[in-house]
């Protein structure tokens, strides 16, 4: 009895996995085949200004994701981890405030690094390096 309940399982696992691959809510034309596999399991976001920055916010368009810190004392850094995501290359925008007034980065996408370890999760890390200005890049630590 227990050869058929495996078999059966087995036969459920594949049609749910074939039901996953036809429901897939990307469309054909906008995915990317040749993206090598990067998981991002968490951001930190650094100041490195002289002055508090708030209202911190990194976004991406494409797929209405998002994920932010409130304030960023002078010199230091939010950090914060999450539930796995593939990197898929979308534009992302940072935008936050100094001395209450907007900043916001033009959309950029994040080139991946030559020597990162695939099948090691990496981390989203962004700078704001100088007044109105930000960066970023993929990290493993």
């Amino acid at each position: 009895m227990t050869g058929r309940i495996t078999g059966a399982l087995r036969i459920l696992v594949l049609l749910s996995g074939l039901c996953l691959i036809s429901c897939s809510s990307t469309p054909v034309s906008t995915q990317r085949s040749d993206l090598p596999d990067v998981i991002i399991e968490g951001m930190v976001i650094r100041n490195e200004l002289l002055f508090p920055v708030t209202d911190v916010m990194i976004s991406v368009p494409a797929t209405g994701g998002f994920a932010g810190c409130g304030n960023i004392m002078p010199r230091s850094e939010c950090r914060t981890s999450f539930e796995a995501v593939n990197y898929t290359a979308d534009k992302l925008v940072v935008s936050w405030k100094e001395y209450g007034e907007p900043k916001q980065t033009g959309g950029f996408v994040i080139e991946i690094p030559k020597d990162l370890v695939r099948g090691r999760p990496a981390w989203l890390e962004v700078v704001i390096f100088a007044m109105g200005q930000a960066g970023a890049r993929l990290v493993q630590f």
